[in-house]
């Protein structure tokens, strides 16, 4: 890891106009190796970015769901092969599509989406039962058929519930055609699998998942700016959210892109499990340390070392990769084969990206941690080519340079 090449392209992104701010921390174990800022959290006034930014993190979100859920797994409320119709009878017998219209239709092509969308009619798609119903490790693997495929993306078109609450969108989601037979198949599940999963969270633990998530992750860890619904001195914080627009970075902060937009109206208290919450450089650095510290960071324990090692070694080992060299642990994507994935990181590292550009990785080999974090709207997650470079910088020069 060479510090003054990362400052170099974090400068040129920021000159080149592909970001208008940025932050990044490296772990070695607990010491801080690297941890800078750059450009400004809100470039009308000029204000720089510092560790004390908030960002929407997106789906980063996700990996402290799936932590909350390994909480209640390990206090024995729950376990992996528990049906979510335990909690959720709405999830009771589900019904799977079977119907070739949408089977092999090419969602590639957007005549062909729109023509679907308008005729879309969820009572008239042919179905079968579900062998059985899905469960808490079909939800955290990314294989439970729920808003996964063409049919779920269309269910969520015509989907009118009004989500003042994560209980309300689970209710929601619980009338949706499944894409595929619970455990067959996988297919990223943006929202819906960890709406669920924190709702199954909350009726499990008999408290409100806001709550449930200060008390248990974010207390323990020092994570205080870490909330779903930051308060008016946090907004003061927010970076700003942009677009790149024919060569500029256009602020769609507050606009219908912005995920808070949806989430922070009044009279809704909705804890999006999927993208919902907000947090800073130095926070979400505390819980991916947690990570690499196998559940203990600063003398909290969060999880057990076993507990932590599952979440990273747990595969559904009928199906095939979701894509070449990388599989699905628990919550988190794991790069089994780094030659195969075309990837800088080292077998075994772990980690989540968020859709406007939130980053980050775990190898356990190296005991290294990075957390990257921007917020554009176009960055695409897990495909965001800046990410994949902040991964290569990382491990820039091989394991040896990291010492």
């Amino acid at each position: 890891m060479n510090p003054q090449h990362i400052d170099a392209d974090m400068r040129a992104y920021l000159e080149n106009r592909e970001l208008t701010c940025g932050g990044l921390i490296v772990r070695r174990g607990e010491e801080i190796i690297l941890e800078q800022n750059w450009g400004y959290a809100d470039p009308r006034t000029k204000t720089p970015a510092d560790s004390r930014s908030l960002y929407r993190m997106m789906s980063m979100t996700k990996p402290v769901v799936a932590v909350a859920v390994m909480q209640q797994i390990e206090d024995g409320r729950l376990t992996l092969d528990t049906p979510v119709s335990r909690f959720l009878p709405s999830y009771r017998n589900p019904r799977v599509t079977a119907d070739p219209r949408y089977e092999s239709a090419d969602w590639t092509d957007d005549e062909t989406i729109a023509r679907l969308s308008a005729a879309f009619d969820p009572e008239a798609v042919k179905t079968v039962p579900a062998v059985r119903d899905i469960t808490v490790r079909d939800l955290l693997t990314h294989s439970s058929g729920l808003a996964q495929g063409a049919v779920g993306m269309l269910c969520g078109q015509r989907d009118r519930t009004d989500r003042r609450t994560v209980a309300d969108a689970a209710e929601g989601y619980g009338r949706y055609i499944l894409d595929f037979q619970p455990g067959t198949a996988y297919g990223y599940s943006p929202l819906a699998a960890f709406d669920v999963l924190l709702r199954v969270a909350e009726l499990a633990a008999d408290e409100e998942a806001a709550s449930l998530l200060r008390r248990r992750i974010f207390a323990p860890l020092g994570m205080d700016d870490t909330t779903f619904f930051p308060t008016e001195e946090q907004k003061s914080r927010l970076v700003r959210l942009v677009r790149r627009e024919n060569g500029i970075l256009a602020d769609k902060t507050w606009t219908g892109e912005d995920i808070l937009s949806a989430t922070l109206r009044d009279g809704y208290h909705y804890a999006m499990g999927g993208a919902g919450l907000c947090s800073t450089l130095r926070d979400y650095d505390r819980f991916v340390a947690m990570l690499l510290g196998e559940g203990t960071f600063g003398g909290a324990r969060i999880l057990s070392p076993e507990t932590v090692r599952r979440m990273q070694t747990e595969r559904m080992e009928h199906l095939p990769d979701p894509d070449a060299g990388m599989q699905w642990g628990l919550g988190m994507i794991v790069r089994t084969d780094p030659a195969k994935a075309a990837s800088p990181c080292t077998a075994g590292t772990y980690g989540w990206s968020g859709a406007y550009g939130t980053h980050f990785i775990v190898s356990p080999a190296e005991r290294l941690s990075a957390v990257w974090v921007t917020n554009r709207t176009d960055l695409n997650g897990s495909s965001s080519p800046i990410s994949y470079h902040v991964e290569e910088l990382v491990f820039e020069d091989g394991a040896d340079a990291l010492h």
